[in-house]
């Protein structure tokens, strides 16, 4: 299966769908196939991966470390899905939008915040947040909101008096053997992102978070900021296929995979949210033939993608800097259907 992976993904650098990236295969038994291909960088010069380059996972830092974050403070009774965001945050103005609502992107708040590449420091993100309107009545629609998770990571380091970053060390990546994974990686093994030219910042983005929110915020943030391997990313995921109690009770596991929120939206469109993570339909990043109910997925920005299918005990994970040289070159998000398909059909290999 390796092969197959490797050499698909080569086709893809080869013609210039992204610059390479790492990946890794998980069953019940652990790691069963993991490799590279490509390039860690093609600019300002041309440097072949080599296996341990640690990429930015852009929002996958909302399922492996924040959502998981959450759920461990339910396990513990420090919060519950229907906590309203004001009783942690009382500075926010929406009294009555909930844990739940952020987690499955129904609160009513945008997406994004205009302009972020002019945000300079935590302030501005705060003051814009805390002052933030709807944009649609809560509970009513999904729209994936990197301002919601941005909340829920303040409401963590609210409710455990510790900072995120070392707070998901110390509870999830240290217990797990997580030991590349974090917000604040060795520059000199990661992945560049993108070239950024602006009032903030000019020069790649290497080791420094790709998303301007969290750059703002330091690095840290509930939406974005970690980093990360395919092989650190494979026992988050062997941890979930096995429910290791490491990282949950066994109620919890079973938490993960329920839809919660299932809407169709104006174009037609079937969107479907679990806590935290997506609920992938057929045709998108688990394959056509994905097991609905057993599956859990989430991709992000920079080039990554994870999915988790308790049926067939098997997960997967590719990161890559697919923005860099610059985000418009990244086709990473058009074959990540096809190499599903391609592991599903091949998994006895």
């Amino acid at each position: 299966m390796k092969h197959v992976i490797e050499n698909f993904l080569q086709s893809r650098v080869d013609i210039g769908d992204f610059p390479g990236g790492g990946f890794a295969l998980i069953n019940s038994y652990g790691i069963i196939d993991s490799g590279y291909v490509g390039f860690k960088s093609l600019e300002p010069e041309k440097i072949p991966n080599v296996g341990n380059e640690i990429y930015d996972v852009a929002s996958l830092t909302k399922v492996v470390s924040t959502t998981s974050l959450v759920l461990k403070l339910i396990e513990q009774n420090l919060m519950e899905l229907d906590t309203c965001v004001t009783k942690i945050l009382p500075r926010f103005k929406h009294t009555k939008i909930t844990v739940f609502d952020l987690m499955t992107h129904s609160s009513g708040l945008p997406a994004d915040i205009r302009n972020a590449k002019e945000l300079k420091n935590s302030e501005q993100v705060e003051n814009i947040i805390y002052e933030m309107d709807l944009i649609y009545p809560t509970g009513e629609r999904i729209v994936y909101s990197d301002v919601g998770f941005i909340l829920l990571g303040w409401m963590i380091e609210k409710i455990t008096h510790t900072p995120l970053d070392q707070y998901a060390q110390n509870v999830l990546f240290e217990p797990l053997g997580m030991k590349d994974t974090g917000y604040h990686p060795d520059p000199e093994r990661c992945a560049p992102t993108e070239q950024r030219i602006d009032g903030v910042f000019q020069g790649f983005l290497k080791g420094r978070v790709h998303d301007e929110k969290a750059f703002a915020l330091q690095g840290v943030s509930g939406h974005a900021g970690l980093f990360s391997t395919p092989k650190d990313i494979g026992l988050f995921i062997h941890a979930i296929l096995t429910e290791d109690k490491r990282l949950f009770n066994h109620s919890t596991y079973g938490l993960l995979y329920e839809p919660q929120k299932d809407i169709t939206d104006v174009s037609g469109n079937r969107i479907v949210r679990a806590l935290g993570w997506d609920k992938p339909l057929s045709g998108g990043t688990a394959g056509n033939d994905v097991d609905f109910i057993n599956t859990i997925a989430h991709t992000g920005f920079t080039g990554c993608n994870i999915w988790i299918d308790k049926a067939r005990k098997l997960g997967f994970v590719l990161l890559s800097n697919g923005v860099h040289p610059k985000r418009e070159l990244n086709k990473v998000p058009l074959f990540r259907n096809k190499l599903a398909n391609l592991i599903l059909a091949n998994k006895g290999d």
